[in-house]
């Protein structure tokens, strides 16, 4: 037991009453789901590397059931600690068991803030289990950094969600200058808004990269045959066509081409259960028709360059795979307002539609295009970027007094 010179009883772990006992800046990182530990992981590693920073990393969501994989796993095996975990998923995915999780996730998250030590809340993208950690963080008065603000995709709640954290937090890791324009429109202060490129470039960037054969191996699929990678998730907030109607028109016009299809499971929002049901009816039926709930970073990125294009309407389509200089064929509203490069072919949701997107996809004339595209999400130097803000910024009143600036244009 530690006791001060005043005979009160004081808890020497907690360093936020002794300021110049800490060495280092500690980084709370959380993570809910598969896509987002992918782009998180540069960041973590740079955090753990660098002398002036350390890294705490608390784990739950879809990481931890066997539905997605049970992905800590894969966290595990690329040597990331876990620091802690945060279990709250229940059995469903309606709106009602969601809104459960989210109050068991805010319950288990109070939990990791009063029992562990950090100066700095971290989290990207727009799910819905950030609600609960932007709020803990604010009661418990901890500085957020979030990274990919300043994104507009008004077909799904996600707009709606990443829009609340960005008016929660004291900094912004923008993947453009477009999207930092966004975070000014905001009202947010210029000097909180920073252009560092996506974390996806340096994840791809670290991943060591796979020969065709090593690729398709690892996953049963047969490599003199054309590829295409598929992933699908609810549209949130699509009221004029049923989730299952979509999915069907999905899997209806992937199966009049002769390619080999990599499906892998679809996020944990409303409507997941239809369309993972119908998914795996598919592949039962059809052996061109590949089930894997994760590919994980390593397999993803490692199979991608070896494919005809990606499919269906998944962030990573947009983002990560015109890296990659293949086509994407993005379907329906989920991801409208996204900056597109010149590999993203949009189509409706029916059958004909998608179809039309493939067969140009598999155009010879339209993948030539593409070689010479520019990338437009960074350079792979992100995650340095962000500790070098994160070292360099003092936490101070006047970090964390937030004042709405006159928003521009």
């Amino acid at each position: 037991m530690s006791v001060s010179r005043q005979g009160k009883w004081r808890d020497p772990n907690d360093l936020s009453k002794f300021p110049w006992r800490r060495l280092k800046t500690t980084v709370a990182i959380f993570t809910a789901s598969r896509a987002e530990y992918g782009l998180l992981f540069p960041l973590i590693d740079a955090l753990r590397k660098d002398p002036r920073t350390d890294v705490r990393v608390f784990v739950g969501g879809s990481h931890l059931t066997t539905e997605s994989g049970r992905t800590i796993q894969e966290i595990q095996s690329d040597g990331v600690t876990v620091t802690d975990c945060f279990d709250y998923l229940l059995n469903h995915t309606d709106p009602v068991t969601l809104s459960r999780s989210l109050g068991i996730a805010t319950m288990e998250l109070a939990r990791l803030f009063e029992r562990y030590s950090f100066d700095w809340v971290c989290v990207l993208g727009d799910r819905y289990e950030l609600l609960g950690i932007v709020s803990c963080a604010i009661l418990f008065r901890k500085p957020i950094l979030h990274i990919q603000g300043g994104e507009y995709t008004p077909a799904a709640i996600d707009e709606q969600i990443r829009h609340m954290v960005t008016k929660a937090a004291h900094l912004h890791c923008a993947t453009c200058s477009t999207h930092c324009d966004n975070l000014r429109r905001m009202g947010e202060s210029p000097w909180r808004i920073h252009n560092t490129g996506s974390l996806a470039i340096d994840r791809i960037r670290c991943v060591p990269s796979m020969t065709r054969e090593q690729a398709f191996s690892e996953l049963g699929l047969d490599p003199s045959r054309p590829t295409g990678i598929v992933t699908y998730h609810p549209v949130t907030l699509e009221m004029n066509i049923p989730i299952g109607d979509q999915i069907r028109h999905l899997l209806s016009a992937i199966r009049r081409f002769s390619l080999q299809w990599v499906v892998t499971a679809p996020n944990m929002d409303s409507g997941r259960e239809e369309i993972m049901n119908l998914i795996l009816q598919t592949a039962m039926d059809n052996p061109d028709i590949h089930y894997v709930e994760s590919l994980g970073s390593r397999r993803y990125y490692g199979l991608i360059p070896h494919c005809e294009m990606v499919i269906g309407n998944s962030s990573s389509g947009l983002l990560e795979a015109p890296y990659f200089r293949i086509p994407t064929v993005n379907i329906g509203d989920r991801q409208a307002g996204r900056i597109r490069h010149r590999s993203i072919l949009d189509t409706g949701y029916s059958q004909e539609s998608i179809a039309a997107g493939i067969q140009k996809a598999l155009s010879p004339e339209f993948r030539e295009g593409l070689q010479t595209m520019e990338f437009q999400f960074g350079d792979g130097h992100a995650a340095s970027r962000m500790v070098e803000i994160i070292a360099g910024t003092k936490i101070d009143q006047n970090l964390m007094q937030k004042r709405m600036e006159a928003c521009v244009g």
